[in-house]
């Protein structure tokens, strides 16, 4: 046709840029944005985690808070097709949702997939909220944002010594004039309606930095297993792999991601870089134009370095994780074990290679192999057990409760499996509120999770780091079977002191 000209390379750009598109329309993300319950399942997934996909929640919480939050949807009039668990295991099918077993944890944990957190941002921008007062996209903040780029990189790539000087000197010219303006009371300001627009092109950049976070800890994960299938490899490279293991290379840290983490958490943690970046954040957070910001906006505003920090450090702690599995996996067993699996496999398959167009396939060469199997019986073959078979006819006695020696009480805290890492949080958070604590008043505080777990652990950190009392104190939760219980206990006190050796 006359005016439409065609080439090879445009062909296959539409062609590759069309199945980049229908494999993504088949992904997680664009299955969200496209489900006919996408309100219910957004609304539901940002209140469950406010803070992005780096927050765990166990199993039980998780189905409890969904419970309230769907009951309150039926009272606005919505009709959710099913409870709690049901969601929550289609979420994961789906791919919105990640459950995962944390070691030493109870239960199953939660957490938002990078694909739900990047649909929920898509969303969101999409929201009136994201428009300033006269209905306008924020054009100029953009714009200034891209002018500022420009000049930047300009700056960084011209090797011309006069164009650098001229730059530099327009520079101070401008510096100049604005200390001469100030000096005489002039200040350069914008209105708040254009202030307010600038915080919130910055929380959207903000948001889309965290996103990011979690696309790199999804990154590790998958170097992660690449790099345990190199280590079974045979080929030259698995060999130097596991050397450099062997002697204590962080080997996720060179790689694309993990490069391009390192310089970020170097630049997090420059402690004058941080300072001034939180405190930048929260005098713009009472600034007079963050009126015009939601109570939301000025919370991301006022807490985005500790927010980023957080997610930084989330992902830090996953690399670090991951590298000390490979190096423990290089030096175990398990590695010789399955590297030898693979060397049998694979002289299995040379071997059956070799025979193709000997033997054939149905043709008896009289070996027997003896697959695994389970047996399987009728559900009238199995005995159901009575109860009243084994009761007993005996008097019930009463028992007279004493109290537990420290030493008893350290023991069964060695044999439970108790969540830590939860009942510090709680402990820090008590103390920076009230200032004193014990396992009796922390109870009373926050629920106990885990049952007689949690009472177990919030016992021996008072133990352990709280001053003697010399009295005792009834410690009173709810049991994970819904029942009432209480116990006497030595009463042991935790301070403000205490926080540096809790962590």
């Amino acid at each position: 046709m006359p005016g439409i000209s065609s080439s090879p390379v445009s062909e296959t750009s539409t062609i590759a840029r069309y199945q980049d598109l229908k494999r993504l329309r088949e992904g997680a993300a664009w299955k969200l944005l496209g489900a006919d319950t996408a309100p219910l399942i957004c609304v539901c997934l940002t209140a469950l985690f406010p803070g992005g996909g780096s927050r765990q929640i166990n199993a039980s919480a998780l189905h409890a808070k969904l419970d309230g939050m769907l009951e309150s949807l039926r009272s606005a009039g919505v009709e959710p097709s099913q409870p709690a668990q049901g969601y929550a295991t289609d979420w994961v099918t789906n791919g919105w949702l990640r459950r995962d077993y944390p070691q030493g944890a109870q239960e199953e944990h939660y957490s938002l997939t990078v694909a739900a957190g990047s649909a929920m941002r898509i969303i969101d921008a999409w929201r009136p909220t994201t428009f300033d007062s006269t209905g306008g996209v924020r054009l100029e903040s953009r714009l200034a944002s891209v002018r500022a780029l420009m000049r930047e990189l300009d700056e960084l790539t011209d090797d011309n010594p006069q164009a650098r000087l001229a730059a530099l000197h327009a520079e101070k010219a401008a510096i100049e004039y604005r200390i001469a303006e100030a000096e005489a009371g002039r200040m350069l300001s914008i209105d708040e309606d254009r202030a307010a627009e600038r915080a919130r092109e910055i929380i959207a950049q903000a948001e889309q930095l965290l996103g990011d976070f979690d696309r790199v800890r999804d990154q590790f994960e998958v170097i992660h297993l690449d790099l345990r299938k190199r280590l079974l490899q045979h080929e030259g490279s698995r060999r130097e792999l596991v050397e450099r293991l062997l002697d204590g290379i962080d080997v996720l840290r060179e790689t694309d991601a993990g490069r391009a983490f390192q310089a970020f958490w170097t630049l997090l943690m420059n402690a004058s870089e941080a300072s001034l970046f939180e405190e930048t954040a929260h005098v713009l957070a009472n600034r007079p134009f963050a009126a015009r910001l939601s109570f939301d906006e000025r919370l991301s505003l006022e807490t985005l370095k500790a927010r980023l920090l957080d997610q930084a450090s989330d992902v830090h702690e996953v690399r670090g994780r991951f590298v000390a599995g490979l190096h423990a996996y290089v030096r175990s067993r398990e590695y010789a074990q399955q590297r030898r699996i693979m060397q049998l496999v694979s002289q299995a398959h040379r071997a059956a290679t070799a025979l193709v167009g000997t033997l054939r396939p149905n043709e008896e060469i009289g070996l027997s192999f003896d697959r695994t199997s389970a047996g399987v019986r009728s559900l009238s073959q199995w005995n159901l057990h009575d109860p009243a078979a084994a009761a007993t006819a005996s008097r019930i006695e009463d028992h007279v409760p004493e109290l537990a020696s420290p030493e008893e009480l350290r023991r069964m805290v060695l044999r439970a499996e108790v969540d830590m890492r939860s009942i510090k949080a709680n402990i820090r958070e008590y103390l920076g509120a009230v200032g004193r604590a014990s396992a009796g008043a922390l109870l009373q505080a926050y629920p106990a999770s885990q049952g007689l777990g949690t009472v177990l652990g919030y016992l021996q950190l008072t133990l352990r780091h709280g001053q003697d009392d010399h009295d005792s104190e009834l410690l009173e939760w709810i049991g994970m079977d819904g029942v009432p219980r209480a116990a006497w206990a030595p009463r042991y006190t935790l301070t403000l002191e205490c926080l540096d050796a809790i962590k």
